[in-house]
């Protein structure tokens, strides 16, 4: 399946499309300069993902850190944890991605597979993400089960299931093995700063429209504004009003690649006050002007 745009739910999880709960996993292929804004904003999602990145760069970001994957790496993006991914500029970025409930390797509720394999690995805070790369011979392995998984899934041959269950629990065990230590000291009590840079986060998507102060940020939350500019700092290595800001230019990038409406109605319905300081900031964040921007989409759509 080709995937070339992300649509949240308004809890700011991403809507994938539908999978059965009989085979519960979708192998999707990502060309990410398609996207609105070439790059997938902060999101999060409860099934595991995993990437192998078949050409290009792209720079994933998590509350705790920064990787840049490129062409023949991959990663694996744990449950419920916020993410956000963008090219690095050359070569255009396309990923072989498998979103999975965690069940298709736990099985049965309370399985051994469930209790000792896999829980530990979901309810690790620390454990966000993990950069896999090929010079490591067991993240070699790795990405190998990954991608014969995948290949698996997309040519659906008889009996594809069992290949694909089986590829990715081997590369399960093998991941399992690459975070004992993390796992050893992991920390199961709730994040506190996520949860609350989540509640914000959904304010903003739910009121960029419309002018919005430090402090209506803050209270989405019931954090002091001083907290709110922790929490962004700390966990998004951002501020608030950056944040708002590229989320503005990225739904507007959405409305100029899908609509025809006119460049100042967009400035305006995204949240701007003006068309000039829209174009200069969308020129900052998107290397070119509004107009320029789709007219490019409109080439991409062509191809």
């Amino acid at each position: 399946m080709i995937i070339t745009s992300l649509m949240l739910n308004e809890n700011l999880e991403e809507q994938l499309p539908k999978t059965t709960d009989a085979f519960p996993h979708l192998a999707c292929y990502v060309e990410m300069d398609r996207y609105p804004g070439r790059a997938v904003p902060w999101h999060w999602h409860p099934d595991l993902e995993f990437i192998w990145v078949l050409q290009g760069s792209y720079r994933l970001s998590t509350s705790n850190g920064c990787h840049v994957i490129s062409a023949g790496e991959g990663a694996f993006v744990n449950s419920n944890r916020l993410h956000y991914q963008e090219p690095i500029p050359g070569i255009p970025v396309i990923t072989l991605n498998q979103i999975v409930d965690a069940r298709l390797l736990s099985g049965f509720h309370k399985s051994v597979y469930e209790q000792k394999y896999i829980s530990p690995v979901l309810e690790c805070q620390e454990l966000e993400a993990i950069h896999l790369q090929p010079v490591d011979p067991n993240q070699r392995t790795i990405l190998e089960h990954f991608r014969r998984s995948y290949d698996a899934a997309d040519r659906e041959d008889p009996g594809y299931e069992f290949i694909v269950r089986n590829e990715l629990s081997s590369a399960w065990f093998l991941l399992y093995q690459e975070v004992q230590t993390m796992l050893e000291s992991r920390r199961v009590t709730p994040n506190h700063g996520e949860e609350r840079i989540k509640r914000m986060l959904l304010y903003i998507q739910e009121h960029y429209r419309n002018r919005i102060s430090l402090r209506e940020i803050a209270e989405s939350a019931s954090i002091s504004e001083r907290e709110c500019l922790r929490c962004f700092s700390q966990n998004l290595n951002t501020t608030p009003f950056t944040y708002l800001t590229e989320y503005r230019i990225q739904k507007a990038a959405g409305e100029l690649s899908q609509t025809n409406q006119a460049v100042t109605e967009i400035a305006y319905g995204c949240g701007f006050t003006g068309t000039s300081y829209f174009s200069k900031i969308f020129k900052k964040v998107m290397g070119c002007t509004p107009s320029e921007y789709r007219n490019s989409q409109k080439k991409i759509k062509k191809e």
